[in-house]
């Protein structure tokens, strides 16, 4: 259990410190200059925490902390520095924790702070407001959002599991994005939404190619990428839709590695996909390799195996493609009679889902029935070989790309 040995609770009042002067006033905590040393402790701000520079003697205040700090208001640091300490103390190094618990608070200030540990708690949204913020061992955003407007949240630990959630995201505008450092060929999870419009989330997965150093910046665009410069009607021919209720930033900011990229998407609200675009060349949509993949987060997913960044635009969104899956065919006629030539009646086709065929006689009883493209008729019923006549059948079948194909038409059986 942490010992209280700083635990300050803040109702009504301030605490002012300012070198080793602690004066009380009104609701926030003031750090005017001092470092303030605790190990294992708790810091319980009932207010928000105002990390300031000390105008006589220049001194930043700084935080050397392996225990917990609690603030309900908002978090300013105009210190001149990063506020959390490295510097080994009286109390060893600053591990602490920074935890957010009130409604919708404020990172900001003129420095950018160095957190150790960000806890997101409480109610409303977390934002960044006119600052970026690093969180150096683990962002854990619990159920809130965290809104990094047109600014970047760095987690810079190399720890795939250095973002922990359960329903909560990273929000951006356009200019802002949720940064990770990565160092592991394993998956990393960007855990980008939106609250704006239609609230949104679907996250990200980068995975690099090696374990060399690189950092990957991630947005979710909720919004037509058309308002952002990339027209969804510019696209090569052999894109028939870009996806045109939101599109992904996607950008490696440094390393060289290549990397797979992994996009979720909600298959009942945004309609399904054959593959991603990327913004580049003309400039316009182009479709880059990519193919559906396991499904994770309770989202669907489309997955392009390499990117090596090599194009400058970091604007990727989920395409369909024209006519990728060509026409589905059904022969009118074969002859199974084993010589190696149309012995069996088959459905042919690609990008299938599911298909129920069946084939009747001409008195209608059923003679045939697959669910399989690998089910094919060989001319026979209940054992017994049809003698040459001509049959009808009925074919449905839906595609992977939501699309449904219905056929009828005769069959004929040679003997």
């Amino acid at each position: 259990m942490k010992k209280p040995v700083a635990i300050i609770l803040f109702f009504l009042i301030q605490t002012l410190w300012s070198g080793s002067v602690m004066t009380l006033s009104a609701q926030v905590l003031v750090n005017k200059g001092s470092v303030i040393f605790s190990s294992d402790d708790i810091i319980f701000a009932n207010g928000g925490v105002s990390n300031l520079k000390d105008s006589v003697t220049g001194l930043g205040g700084t935080f050397r902390n392996s225990g917990l700090l609690y603030v309900k208001g908002d978090w300013t640091n105009s210190a001149g520095n990063a506020a959390f300490t490295d510097n080994a103390g009286t109390n060893g190094n600053s591990t602490m924790t920074c935890i957010m618990f009130g409604g919708n608070q404020n990172i900001q200030g003129t420095d950018v702070t160095e957190f150790y540990n960000l806890n997101l708690q409480g109610s409303g949204v977390k934002q960044l407001n006119g600052i970026n913020a690093v969180i150096k061992d683990t962002l854990d955003l619990n159920d809130r959002e965290f809104a990094t407007g047109v600014n970047n949240a760095y987690v810079t630990s190399t720890a795939t599991t250095a973002i922990q959630l359960s329903t909560g995201f990273v929000s951006s505008l356009n200019g802002g994005a949720l940064i990770r450092s990565t160092a592991l060929p394993q998956a990393y999870l960007f855990p980008v939404g939106s609250s704006l419009g239609t609230p949104r989330y679907r996250p990200v997965e980068i995975t690099p190619t090696d374990g060399a150093p690189n950092d990957f910046a991630v947005r979710l665009a909720n919004d037509n990428a058309t308002a952002e410069g990339y027209n969804v009607n510019t696209k090569k021919p052999d894109i028939s839709y870009v996806n045109p209720m939101y599109y992904h930033q996607i950008r490696r900011d440094a390393g060289s590695s290549t990397a797979s990229i992994t996009i979720y998407y909600d298959e009942s609200m945004d309609g399904s996909a054959t593959g991603i675009g990327h913004w580049q060349n003309a400039p316009q949509w182009e479709y880059i390799t990519s193919d559906p993949t396991t499904p994770k987060y309770g989202l669907s997913a489309m997955n392009a195996p390499y990117w090596d960044f090599a194009k400058p635009s970091e604007a990727f969104s989920l395409i369909k493609l024209l006519n990728e899956c060509g026409e589905m065919f059904v022969p009118n006629a074969f002859s199974p009679d084993n010589n190696g030539e149309n012995d069996m009646e088959c459905v042919y086709g690609k990008c299938v889902k599911s298909l129920i065929f069946v084939i009747y006689d001409r008195w209608g009883e059923k003679v045939f029935e697959s669910t399989s493209l690998n089910k094919c008729w060989d001319g026979n019923y209940n054992g017994k070989e049809m003698g040459t006549a001509v049959f009808v059948y009925y074919l449905r079948a839906t595609l992977t790309t939501g699309e449904e194909v219905v056929k009828k038409g005769n069959i004929s059986l040679f003997r």
